[in-house]
């Protein structure tokens, strides 16, 4: 007989962002997190995209008024309780997600996908002062070096948001810097993992803060355990053909 235990509600997710063909980026890496952290996760899809571990071929964007129906849908059926937005691509999809989030209360952990690290450019240029209006929804967004640079400069004064900006390396470590919006600075540190550029670590971070949030840990104690999990996803990664660079193993146990 099965015992008749009380058991935590599961924890729902929102993922607002693109597909990653190889399955080691974007909703699909999103989708994996929120597994590993016990989460349900329900999707939103902003973009199409053709790619692999060496290069992006093509980039396609979906209707804003197809992603707005998709919304629509996911709001009649879930209350969530964190939201984790990734591509958005162009100011009319962005239009449309303001639109959605002015009506929840979730917290957002936005990460503003705009450049990857391979260099390719993920958004259009005059999207990037939009995707900077959207922020003020944002519990936290998790910009890259190159986005964080491209967003922000070195100004984290006047921030709409917290902003962790991720993976500085010092001393054989991997530090992630979270700028708070009262001022306030605070670093956080793994083990510089190998290899050094892996696909899909921005988004899984950032889903894995959403999971971490809406299960009541602190932005600190979220920030620290997405990076563990990180870590040892990178350590323990998946080989593929091309042999150019790993695909993370979300699955890990550690």
């Amino acid at each position: 007989a099965f015992k008749n235990e009380k058991r935590q509600k599961m924890k729902k997710i929102l993922i607002i962002a693109g597909s990653c063909s190889n399955g080691g980026a974007g909703l699909q890496a999103d989708i994996k997190a929120c597994a590993h952290f016990g989460c349900y996760s329900a999707t939103a899809v902003t973009a199409l995209t053709a790619e692999n571990t060496d290069k992006i071929k093509n980039i396609v964007s979906l209707d804003p008024s197809f992603i707005a129906d998709q919304l629509e849908m996911l709001a009649a059926e879930f209350s969530f309780d964190a939201i984790k937005i990734g591509m958005l691509f162009n100011e009319p999809i962005m239009d449309v997600v303001q639109s959605f989030l002015e009506k929840n209360s979730a917290p957002v952990v936005l990460d503003p996908v705009c450049v990857s690290k391979m260099g390719h450019k993920l958004i259009k240029d005059s999207a990037i002062e939009r995707l900077k209006e959207l922020m003020k929804f944002a519990a936290v967004t998790t910009p890259n070096l190159r986005e964080a640079d491209v967003l922000f400069g070195d100004d984290f004064t006047n921030l709409p948001c917290d902003v962790i900006v991720k993976k500085h390396i010092v001393a054989g470590k991997s530090i992630d810097t979270l700028y708070r919006k009262d001022g306030s600075v605070q670093n956080f540190e793994t083990p510089l993992a190998d290899p050094l550029v892996i696909i899909g670590a921005g988004c899984t971070f950032s889903s894995s803060l959403a999971c971490l949030l809406a299960r009541g840990e602190s932005l600190e104690s979220a920030i620290q355990q997405a990076k563990e999990y990180i870590y040892n996803a990178i350590i323990t990664g998946i080989d593929t053909n091309l042999g150019v660079r790993k695909l993370l193993n979300h699955g890990v146990k550690f």
